[in-house]
């Protein structure tokens, strides 16, 4: 074997040994969550696995830092390859000439090397190992590089870890916003962590930051001035606890992707806004033991989410339920739903924004719905319905529409947890009879928004119907859900909605402008119900100081290419009948199907003085006065007068007056309607409480005579209402009034 053979085999495992001295990740430690805002603006953090702040590594070091570590730790990093060779000499004549070892050599290369390396032992020979890696290191990595290996993961006292750790640990903000003061600061750190620490040898403290600065002032590296100020400068005290403004959102995505580093859509300074309002309206609803609450900002623009409040956590000690993220939690609506539906029966042609809706008293198979005032207006046109958000026309609406229908709907527009049949849900669905997020709530006004700004195409609702919906939902007055708290006008144009789900459980409100989304749902984790909690009482005003910390914003553009005007009848809001004597010109979607004509306007026949209806059969013809009139449906018209003093029933018919040539009946059964089932209670006597009849007639002097099955039960004079104790099983229900018009109805009593 030759020499250079010989000499091969010596050096071949050696470089071997040397390219491979390194392993492929040189710190492979557990690092703190971090959440950024869009500007990389710090949200939240929380502390690594391993019990330390130790951010994941940031792309660069910051200038200030760079130039005091380098300074202070190894003047010739920038040059050297690993090894300064220089210092190593003057280290090695200090320590011979002292006995003793009083100086270093260690580059910051050679300290990365240390650094990821915590268990080996402070030897000379370690030391000769670590100066062999870190001249392997300088050929892997660039200088930058190196020097980033060195921030993040040097100590810098206690727990703390890292530069971007120790800058919000200590100053409260980013490392690249730290002063020279700051900086060297925490330059001299790393050199003793565990003697040196901040709120602790604060003297030792001050003459190394001192020092360190009267080094960049000599190398040129700061001015006389700058080094002066500097100085002036105070030491941190004790750690500054970690910014939380995000909780849940941050702790949301830690379960999604583990501990990492995110950077979200949050603007930190909305954030900031949404999070002091969440506490001033806290404070007043704790003590009616309201504890918890969700805020949810989004951009129509670009989707985003703006600021993201999840529950009221760190606000009161031991506060109950607040670590329930509500942004994402599943609830009863409410009547949040409601406009979802007046816009699906605006695109079919169903309805029209000023269609008088049915609003008398209502019962399906004992499901009897009731507006929160308790009362009944008759009839009220389809946009108020919504603007007021009344319960029994809503359920009208529904029952016309068809609850699978809509159902498919809310499904198809994004509602992710309305996953049963529509069977299970009935019509219950558009009182809070389904649960929905605030997430998806937001998200689908956003939608709806965006699509309406034409920044997206429409996916199930035409642009035109969420214009026409927006426009009726920015009227701020709600007379019907406890609208005494406030006028919102000043707020500026808002389409919004409130909702409160059976039992005060939840409270809802949901506003959308050009620019923004706001959603807030106000309530127990729990599903506790507090008396007086509604949507318009404790999450309308949140939503309205939200709105108002967002720069002002625009209105929608009307979307003219999609409608047409249309002549309405001004009372009833249909197309305008041949007859009608008062129209209006509407804005209504462009499509081929609507309603039909006015039925409301008729032609009658009066007697000379216009007093009485008359006939051909009680009256000569030639002295008939005709008349076009307002008639609306017994049952509407007896609620409907009640509200609207303009309104003028037909006058009595002629005591001679042919009902049997009359098509129209003046009676109407409100209760029990047509093939419903009774379920009468007991009471605590034992006895059979019975069930209450009711009616309507269009003469409100008229009497009228009830008869259950063969059996005749009394009159009723006025307000028809009749108490009355049926057996089990079916039975014929049957009114009569003084002139032989009737009126039946079948139902059956359990």
């Amino acid at each position: 074997m030759s020499k250079s053979t010989k000499i091969i085999l010596i050096l071949a495992p050696l470089l071997a040994l040397y390219l491979f001295c390194l392993p492929g990740k040189l710190f492979d430690t557990p690092c703190s969550a971090v959440l950024k805002d869009r500007d990389g603006l710090l949200l939240g953090a929380r502390i690594s696995a391993d019990g330390q702040w130790r951010f994941p590594a940031s792309g660069t070091v910051p200038e200030k830092f760079a130039k005091c570590i380098v300074c202070y730790e190894d003047k010739r990093f920038w040059w050297h390859p690993g090894v300064d060779l220089l210092s190593a000499g003057r280290a090695l004549r200090q320590n011979l000439g002292s006995g003793e070892v009083v100086s270093g050599a260690s580059t910051i290369t050679m300290q990365v090397i240390r650094l990821s390396r915590p268990g080996a032992p402070r030897s000379v020979p370690e030391k000769l190992l670590e100066a062999v890696m870190a001249t392997r290191l300088e050929m892997r990595c660039r200088k930058k590089e190196i020097l980033l290996l060195y921030a993040s993961n040097a100590p810098f006292g206690g727990n703390v870890v890292g530069l971007e750790a120790a800058a919000w640990r200590y100053f409260g903000r980013p490392a690249d916003q730290l002063s020279w003061a700051e900086s060297a600061t925490l330059a001299v750190l790393p050199n003793a962590p565990a003697l040196i620490h901040p709120g602790r040898n604060r003297g030792r403290l001050m003459e190394k930051r001192n020092y360190l600065l009267d080094k960049l002032y000599a190398g040129g590296i700061i001015d006389e001035l700058e080094c002066a100020l500097a100085k002036d400068e105070p030491l941190p005290e004790k750690p500054i606890p970690m910014p939380d403004k995000a909780y849940h959102l941050l702790e949301r995505l830690r379960a999604q992707g583990g501990d990492r580093e995110y950077v979200c859509s949050v603007d930190l300074a909305l954030q900031d806004r949404v999070n002091a309002i969440a506490r001033s309206w806290f404070e007043l609803y704790h003590g009616n033991l309201v504890d918890n609450m969700g805020i949810l900002v989004r951009s129509v623009d670009s989707g985003e989410v703006l600021a993201y409040y999840g529950n009221t956590r760190g606000l009161a000690p031991e506060l109950r339920g607040a670590d329930v993220d509500m942004i994402p939690a599943a609830r009863s609506s409410g009547s949040t739903l409601k406009p979802l539906l007046y816009a699906a029966m605006l695109q079919d042609g169903e309805i029209l924004p000023g269609t008088l809706i049915k609003d008398t008293p209502y019962n399906y198979n004992n499901f009897a719905p009731h507006n929160h005032s308790r009362s009944f207006d008759g009839a009220v046109p389809a946009s108020e319905v919504i603007s007021r958000s009344l319960n029994v026309p809503s359920v009208r609406m529904l029952e016309q529409y068809g609850a699978p229908r809509f159902l498919s709907l809310l499904q198809d527009l994004g509602f992710s947890t309305i996953t049963r049949s529509a069977d299970h849900y009935g019509l219950s669905l558009i009182l809070g009879g389904a649960e929905i997020t605030l997430e998806d709530l937001v998200g689908v006004y956003t939608d709806l928004a965006a699509a309406l700004a034409g920044l997206s195409l429409p996916r199930t609702l035409t642009r035109s119907v969420i214009w026409l919906t927006f426009e009726a939902l920015s009227k701020a007055a709600r007379p019907e859900e406890e609208s005494s708290w406030m006028d919102f006008s000043s707020s500026g144009k808002v389409a919004w909605k409130t909702g409160t789900s059976w039992g005060n459980r939840d409270a809802w409100s949901v506003g959308v402008t050009r620019d923004y989304v706001v959603g807030v749902w106000v309530g127990n984790s729990d599903g506790e119900g507090r008396a007086q909690m509604t949507g318009v009482g404790y999450a309308a005003p949140v939503m309205f100081d939200v709105f108002a910390a967002l720069p002002p914003s625009r209105w929608f553009s009307m979307p003219l290419d999609e409608m047409v005007p249309l002549e309405v009848c001004r009372q009833s809001g249909l197309p305008a009948s041949r007859i009608c004597p008062e129209r209006d010109t509407v804005w209504v979607p462009d499509i081929a199907g609507r309603p039909d004509e006015c039925r409301y306007h008729r032609i009658v026949h009066l007697d000379a003085e216009q007093r009485m209806l008359v006939n051909s059969s009680c009256y000569p013809v030639e002295k008939m006065v005709e008349k076009v009139w307002f008639v609306l449906p017994p049952a509407m018209e007896w609620y409907y007068m009640k509200n609207h003093m303009d309104y003028r029933p037909l006058p009595p018919k002629h005591p001679d007056f042919d009902a049997a040539s009359d098509a129209s009946s003046p009676i109407e059964i409100i209760y029990p309607q047509q093939g419903i089932t009774v379920v009468t209670t007991v009471g605590l006597d034992g006895r059979e409480q019975g069930m209450v009849v009711r009616a309507a007639h269009r003469d409100p002097s008229a009497v009228l005579y009830w008869h259950l099955d063969d059996e005749y039960l009394g009159s009723t004079r006025g307000d028809h209402d009749l108490l009355v104790h049926p057996a089990p099983g079916r039975h014929v229900l049957t009114v009569v009034d003084a002139l032989g018009a009737s009126r039946s109805v079948l139902f059956t009593v359990k």
